[in-house]
């Protein structure tokens, strides 16, 4: 399963970072599937979404009667096709996990020549950084290059306490690498916000986003002003489809949801972001990965249920 690729070839094919499941398990199980409703809304909301834009029932305030119509229709757009996922032989392992050491949440592009490269988020310094992004290549997707810390947090800024969960997406010369950060010590992982930053290179250096431009402190993109004590929002996967960018990004305060937001392939497209609606409700599943096919013409999402237990599986949504 890929990323769309541009018919521009501006795009490289980008691997969902589920995908690393097929490399880093020996098995996988495969379980039903659901649908995920694809929505729309306004394209004049306002460029920056933030929790006050939503109710308390995490519904958004906007007053946009598209939008909360296509909300409250979810339910009806469950469709019955069938489909399954099969692995091919056992994948090859990146990472062996080991005692203090983790490396999670990747994020892999295959290039045009069949090579990968890949993002993960790692240990940070065990003190004021919790977390680092690091990067490996595979020309292969078998034999992959020692890892490199790629991504750090900014010393007092936004993102202060940690950089993890990188989504990449490479279009028209740059690497933009979106992740989650936050600045609230007190909190051990909540408040979040999702942040991006690109480079011309997968490895580096990369300049973050800083609400206006490129380089210097960062801003979030997209921000979340809801109870400190909630997770926030992170988590993005990106879809590039024509000149639109598609943010699908997690939403924890209340409830747990699935967001998107869309913007406009320009130099400074966080400029542009806007709220579209939530598309999925999240009970057990953890964060969603989604592509676009060019043939059925739907997106898909994919997610691992019951997470961190016997009966963990794979499952797929799409939208109607």
């Amino acid at each position: 399963m890929v990323f769309y690729n541009n018919k521009n070839n501006k795009n490289k094919t980008n691997y969902m970072k589920v995908l690393v499941i097929f490399f880093m398990f020996f098995f996988l199980i495969s379980c039903g599937k659901k649908a995920i409703s694809e929505t729309t809304g306004s394209d004049d909301l306002t460029p920056e979404y933030n929790a006050d834009d939503r109710t308390d029932d995490n519904e958004p305030s906007n007053g946009d009667k598209e939008t909360e119509d296509n909300n409250s229709d979810k339910e009806d757009n469950y469709i019955e096709d069938n489909y399954s996922v099969e692995t091919v032989g056992d994948g090859t392992i990146i990472f062996y996990s080991s005692e203090g050491f983790y490396q999670y949440g990747p994020s892999i592009v295959k290039n045009d020549d069949g090579s990968y490269d890949a993002w993960f988020s790692s240990p940070g310094n065990s003190g004021s950084q919790w977390d680092w992004i690091s990067y490996r290549h595979s020309d292969n997707g078998i034999d992959w290059s020692d890892e490199i810390i790629v991504l750090k947090p900014t010393p007092g800024a936004k993102d202060q306490c940690s950089v993890c969960d990188p989504g990449v997406f490479y279009y028209d010369g740059y690497y933009y690498l979106a992740y989650t950060g936050t600045d609230y010590y007190e909190g051990k992982g909540s408040n979040n916000s999702a942040f991006v930053a690109r480079s011309k290179n997968p490895d580096g250096p990369y300049e973050k986003w800083n609400g206006n431009d490129w380089g210097g402190d960062p801003e979030p993109m997209i921000k979340y002003e809801g109870d400190p004590e909630g997770f926030g929002i992170g988590e993005v996967s990106f879809v590039v489809l024509d000149e639109d960018l598609f943010i699908f990004y997690t939403y924890f305060d209340k409830a747990g949801m699935v967001s998107l937001a869309k913007a406009d392939l320009v130099e400074n497209w966080p400029a542009t972001i806007r709220y579209k609606g939530d598309v999925l409700l999240r009970e057990n599943q953890d964060s969603l990965d989604v592509v676009y096919d060019e043939k059925l013409e739907r997106f898909f999402g994919f997610s691992i249920d019951l997470r961190m237990t016997k009966e963990s599986c794979l499952i797929m949504y799409e939208s109607a």
